[in-house]
């Protein structure tokens, strides 16, 4: 017995050394696992920045877009203005010039007051001690000046819608966007790994396409250019904006006589003074503006045939006109109102002049997105992929002090593909936020149209409003 337990001696240190090598092993086995934790955690979190990085230029290409298209609807609602300057300008020149002509009586003391009963209104003393006491050379002059400078005015605005249009154009080229795009996302990722090696932006993927376009390709693909033909989103929303200012849409206004007229066939007529003038934009590529005043009178006639009759008759007082075309381009104005000028005074519409300013080029080329479906919810959906080689890692297989021994290669991490890859997804979208100084917490204009339970308030997005934005979204391929 006392033999036996002597050769027993030991055979626990043998036991003891395997367990000391699987610890070890265990050990390299979960340092191995928190650097790969680690590295996966901060890679994830880089895509998430990249991914975000990569939206926030999506998006504020898209508001860029926006900015310019209103700043050229801004500069085509300037256009209207001016043409209406100039024709107002035009009108009121010659409207002073004709006063003697049409108001004869203004300079008669002795029929003043007759013809302020029958012709004119109870403002006819008022126009009457107007044209008597003023400086109608200063008022032909003043007319002519604004008329001048509103036709200066038209080259720096073709100046400036030149360099907004060149800057879209730069904008949507491929090579520009897509040097940008990726070198704004390499960029992010190497502030993430600054001085921890390197990690390579891999991919920047349209979803739910199977295919890798190019960044600039994902913007183009959801927006697109429209000129010619097909301008007539622009056309609309300029008519709304220039329209939207009374003296461009409408300069009207009708003076009737304070009395009637007494004898027959007309008795109970009354004489007026009509001013008619308003602009339009003609298709896509003519603005014009037409003023007319005339003096509607009443008088009788005979004829053996029908016997006496009451008619009217237009006397002209003053008109103006003008149009803005590119060359050779002048529109059919046929069926233009033009504040129905030439529909109630026809014969001083016909009198106006023909002057064009043909240095207009017309409503330009614009971008607005390629689905217009206002059923749709317009979305663009991306997805970032980065790829980090083992190498650069802080394991056993790359930059770690503890590397892998000979004996340890069977138990070294394996990587798909032999990279660490992690993906992540954006999208960028249009909300416009809802101001309310009473309901701070309202939301946003479609959150207040399901409120309300108005949908016809919802606002769809386009490229008109520069209210896009990105957040990040779990996108399924």
């Amino acid at each position: 017995m006392h033999r036996g337990s002597q050769f027993q001696r030991g055979q626990a240190l043998i036991y003891g050394i395997f367990v000391l090598m699987g610890g070890l092993t265990a050990l390299f086995f979960l340092f191995n696992t928190g650097q790969l934790s680690s590295e996966k955690t901060k890679l994830v979190n880089t895509a998430d920045a990249v991914a975000y990085s990569a939206g926030v230029m999506q998006a504020r290409a898209l508001n860029f877009d926006a900015y310019n298209n209103r700043a050229l609807v801004a500069n085509e609602v300037l256009v209207a203005q001016m043409v209406s300057l100039s024709s107002w300008g035009q009108y009121v020149s010659m409207h002073a010039n004709n006063l003697t002509r049409v108001f004869p009586d203004c300079f008669n003391p002795y029929s003043a007051a007759g013809a302020a009963a029958f012709k004119y209104d109870s403002l006819f003393g008022v126009i009457c001690f107007a044209a008597a006491n003023s400086d109608t050379g200063l008022i032909v002059n003043a007319g002519v000046a604004i008329a001048n400078g509103a036709t200066a005015a038209i080259n720096p605005i073709e100046a400036s819608k030149t360099a907004i249009r060149s800057a879209q154009v730069l904008l949507h080229a491929p090579a520009y966007f897509q040097t940008s795009s990726r070198q704004v996302m390499q960029e992010v990722a190497d502030r993430n790994y600054a001085g921890d090696g390197t990690v390579t932006v891999a991919a920047f993927d349209a979803v739910p396409s199977a295919t890798v376009p190019a960044v600039s390709d994902l913007l183009n693909g959801f927006t697109r250019q429209y000129a010619d033909g097909d301008r007539g989103r622009l056309a609309e929303v300029v008519r709304i904006a220039a329209y939207s200012d009374d003296f461009v849409r409408e300069r009207n206004w009708t003076s009737t006589a304070f009395l009637p007229l007494t004898f027959l066939p007309c008795g109970g007529k009354r004489n007026s003074v009509k001013r008619r003038g308003g602009t339009e934009l003609i298709g896509f590529d003519e603005w014009k503006a037409e003023d007319t005043e005339s003096y509607w009178y009443f008088y009788s006639s005979f004829s053996w045939r029908r016997g006496w009759r009451c008619k009217d008759s237009e006397q002209v007082i003053a008109y103006g006109q003008e149009q803005a075309h590119p060359t050779d381009q002048d529109q059919d104005e046929s069926g233009a109102s033009l504040g129905r000028s030439p529909a109630t005074n026809p014969r001083a519409s016909r009198s106006t002049s023909t002057d064009s300013w043909t240095n207009y080029t017309g409503l330009p080329a614009f971008y607005d997105l390629s689905d217009l479906d206002p059923a749709k919810n317009p979305v663009m959906q991306f997805q970032v992929r980065l790829t980090r080689n083992p190498v650069n890692t802080r394991t056993s297989a790359g930059t770690s002090t503890i590397a892998s021994s000979q004996r340890l290669n069977n138990f070294q991490n394996n990587f798909a593909n032999g990279v660490m890859t992690a993906v992540a997804g954006g999208e960028v979208f249009f909300e416009r936020p809802l101001t309310v100084a009473s309901d701070p917490g309202q939301g946003n204009y479609n959150q207040y149209a399901e409120k309300i339970s108005s949908p016809n308030m919802r606002e769809i997005g386009s490229l008109f409003n520069p209210y896009w934005q990105v957040r990040l979204a779990t996108i399924a391929n």
